[in-house]
């Protein structure tokens, strides 16, 4: 990379801060020490969503059909890729 372009991503000051988004407007929840009509650059990071359920594992039931009726039965073959013997 060119010794420019760094020194001037060196030079960039970073601050995270707390937003809300409203009627087409991200309004920070904390006073900002910014320029009026100063440029900026924005990036949004989301929390994901909360899962419905108390056990985030439970989410995933149902969100696929294997075709499988009954995996208990031959277990190891489906995980493992072979049959179980009998002992």
């Amino acid at each position: 990379m060119n010794y420019y372009i760094l020194k001037r991503k060196a030079n960039i000051m970073r601050e995270t801060i707390k937003a809300v988004y409203e009627n087409g407007v991200i309004k920070p929840l904390q006073k900002l020490r910014i320029k009026d009509h100063e440029t900026l650059t924005v990036t949004i990071a989301r929390k994901p969503p909360k899962s419905k359920s108390k056990k985030p594992a439970m989410s995933m039931v149902g969100i696929f059909d294997s075709g499988i009726k009954e995996l208990s039965k031959e277990h190891d073959k489906y995980l493992y890729g072979w049959k179980k013997t009998a002992k």
